[in-house]
């Protein structure tokens, strides 16, 4: 099992602190790694003027962002001490010493959901959801989500798509018609 995981390339978590997340990011596009940063448009009002807002993107997660790399835990360790920035990568049981890692398809899975320009979604602690059920499903209406993979659920009296990763759950408003059930 390790040796598999060390000959592919991963998505990991890593964490940061408080509002550092595009500053990590600056130093991830310095070393040429590849990373992702969840990001959500913020509106601004203009001089005092509501109605003359301005939409910003801004990182829809605080303190969480993925690279891609290849897992190697001593390459990790070192990245955490080399960096100019607090960080550290999830781990993947809170007594171990692996690290969390996120396959290909499932980050795909997730980039997708949150595509800032997809109106409705919303970024919860996974904590929030547990116990509640929930019934896998993929979207199937033609269009920017079409393929996209989760757990049908109600939260907040509304119905969701639950896209599940470490420290985050995005939820997508989607009506339950553009969905067909997994086995």
């Amino acid at each position: 099992m390790t040796e598999n995981i060390l000959s592919e390339t991963v998505w990991m978590p890593l964490q940061t602190i408080y509002n550092k997340e595009l500053l990590v990011g600056e130093y991830l596009r310095e070393k040429h790694i590849e990373y992702y940063i969840p990001m959500s448009y913020e509106l601004h009002e203009a001089h005092g003027d509501p109605e003359q807002g301005r939409r910003t993107l801004v990182p829809a997660i605080h303190n969480l962002l993925f690279i891609r790399c290849r897992y190697d835990e001593e390459w990790c360790r070192r990245f955490v001490r080399e960096s100019p920035h607090p960080v550290y990568f999830l781990k993947r049981e809170r007594a171990g010493n692996g690290f969390c890692t996120v396959g290909e398809a499932e980050m795909q899975n997730f980039i997708r959901a949150t595509n800032p320009d997809i109106e409705g979604t919303r970024f919860v602690n996974p904590e929030k959801l547990k116990g509640k059920k929930g019934t896998p499903v993929r979207i199937v209406k033609p269009g920017p989500l079409y393929g996209v993979t989760g757990t049908f659920v109600r939260y907040g009296g509304k119905h969701y798509i639950a896209i599940q990763m470490p420290q985050s759950t995005t939820l997508i408003k989607v009506s339950y018609t553009w969905c067909e059930l997994i086995e």
